[in-house]
């Protein structure tokens, strides 16, 4: 067994500073998982400034959008394992407190998005229809609509849950529109894995990965405090929310892709393909096993 750690193979992971990213590494972090043949380093970034570094193949893993991937698929493969899907739920739109508008008016105003390859951006812009994109750090999406810098806003990680407490009104759910019109859930986000990488490599961090998110669920109250304590928007959470949106984005469909997620994903990228957004993609052909 090598236990010299100069022996051993870096690997770099970079997750969002949401709870769900935070819950899935968390055990590999700790060193709950064994780590093998691997020494690995962890670094946490915004969700576009994860997919704008995947562009450049910085991170060996690395959560991405989903939306995002179809540019990255000549560096990274998608692999099987941590993703985040809402079933029947999602990013939040909102708007000022005193406003009208619904979902179905918002065609041509100005809506702030996490981010032009964020899946929230391009599964708004296929519900909604047209509409002007302000793309902006996600913790300031708040602001902007209370502002008026925005017509509405899209509000992702777990901002998503209460945004009335943060004087928002919410208008609707990208998850239970995308429910609505395909009957399937919205994968929002992912992980990805670098393309150049050994074969057998990919497989042993795919299983050391997956293995990471089964420890946390079967530790889930420790390790949703840990989660909890080093989320971004700690100031709006506590245990209980934490709790919640664990419940929603990290359980089953977290340890693999589904065939209701690949039906769902196809149509993501046929949408986001139609708009001009990237190039049409099979995601079959581009998921690591």
């Amino acid at each position: 067994m090598i236990t010299n750690t100069s022996e051993k193979t870096p690997i770099s992971i970079a997750y969002s500073p949401d709870t769900d990213d935070a819950f899935m590494v968390h055990a590999l972090r700790e060193k709950r998982v064994d780590w093998g043949r691997f020494v690995f380093t962890f670094t946490i970034g915004d969700i576009q400034e994860l997919n704008d570094a995947a562009k450049l193949g910085t991170y060996d893993i690395t959560a991405i959008s989903v939306g995002a991937y179809p540019s990255l698929r000549e560096k990274y493969l998608m692999m099987p394992v941590g993703a985040s899907v809402g079933d029947e739920f999602g990013p939040a739109i909102v708007t000022k407190p005193n406003s009208h508008l619904k979902a179905c008016d918002l065609r041509g105003k100005r809506i702030a998005v996490p981010g032009l390859t964020t899946t929230a951006h391009i599964a708004a812009q296929s519900l909604i229809g047209p509409f002007e994109a302000v793309p902006m750090y996600f913790m300031e999406i708040r602001d902007a609509v209370l502002a008026g810098s925005v017509d509405a806003g899209i509000l992702i990680h777990e901002l998503q849950l209460d945004p009335e407490s943060a004087g928002l009104r919410k208008i609707d759910d990208l998850g239970r529109l995308w429910h609505d019109r395909h009957k399937l859930p919205l994968p929002l986000g992912a992980n990805a894995i670098k393309r150049d990488l050994p074969p057998d490599v990919i497989s042993e961090l795919t299983k050391i990965y997956r293995k990471s998110v089964e420890v946390g669920l079967a530790n889930r109250e420790d390790t949703i405090a840990s989660a909890v304590s080093s989320a971004i928007a700690r100031d709006s959470l506590d245990q209980a929310k934490g709790d919640l949106y664990i419940s929603m984005y990290v359980n089953e469909r977290s340890l693999e892709f589904q065939d209701d997620v690949l039906n769902s994903i196809h149509i993501l990228y046929e949408q986001g393909a139609r708009d001009g957004i990237f190039e049409a993609i099979n995601l079959k052909e581009h998921v690591c096993v």
